[in-house]
């Protein structure tokens, strides 16, 4: 039977342990920078979180709920009739607020919007007939209509540039949207909420 020899034990030498402990922080540090990029690469240019404020959008969405944002489809000018949007109203008549506003896309580029008799019409770029746009979102028994201010300007009926989007707050009668701004170009759309995140009671898709 061999002899234990503890001179041929395996040993660390302080010096080498020294590097493993440099090492694996130099790893920890570079996993922790690569996903702080990543983290800011995708606040940047993928998604984001914006806070709601005030109730146009109610039911769907209240004051103080706070939704995520896709960008990604701001991009490449991806936009559907339904989307909830963010929109940036600067410099647009009738808009004196530094936030941005939350609206829901109801008309699209070349086609026509007419609000009457309670009701959004959408005559699509070269049909001949107007059909009423079905808006299950709506809270029942909720009408649209146009104040003087867009009425003036020709808001209650118009035709939609090949960038343009006619946008309305869910919560038609206390929404500042298109009906007294005007039509939103695609460079203002922000981004398209898609998810609530808060209140966690009311977690969904949109």
């Amino acid at each position: 039977m061999r002899r234990h020899d503890k001179s041929e034990d395996a040993e660390v030498k302080p010096e080498n342990k020294k590097q493993e402990i440099i090492t694996a922080a130099l790893d920890w540090l570079i996993a922790i920078a690569v996903g702080v990029l990543v983290g800011i690469v995708m606040v940047i240019f993928v998604v984001q979180r914006d806070n709601v404020y005030g109730d146009s959008m109610v039911p769907t969405l209240r004051s103080g709920y706070i939704v995520m944002t896709d960008k990604v489809s701001t991009y490449f000018n991806n936009f559907d009739r339904g989307d909830i949007v963010i929109l940036d109203g600067e410099d647009m008549e009738g808009y004196n607020h530094e936030e941005y506003l939350i609206k829901r896309i109801v008309g699209l580029p070349g086609e026509t919007v007419r609000i009457a008799d309670g009701h959004v019409y959408i005559r699509e770029a070269g049909a001949a007939d107007f059909y009423i746009l079905d808006e299950p979102y709506l809270p029942e028994g909720i009408e649209t209509y146009v104040m003087n201010w867009g009425l003036e300007r020709g808001y209650d009926e118009i035709t939609l540039g090949e960038n343009e989007y006619y946008c309305l707050g869910d919560n038609r009668p206390v929404s500042n949207d298109s009906r007294n701004l005007g039509p939103f170009t695609d460079d203002r759309i922000k981004g398209i909420a898609f998810i609530i995140i808060y209140p966690f009671n009311a977690i969904s898709f949109l």
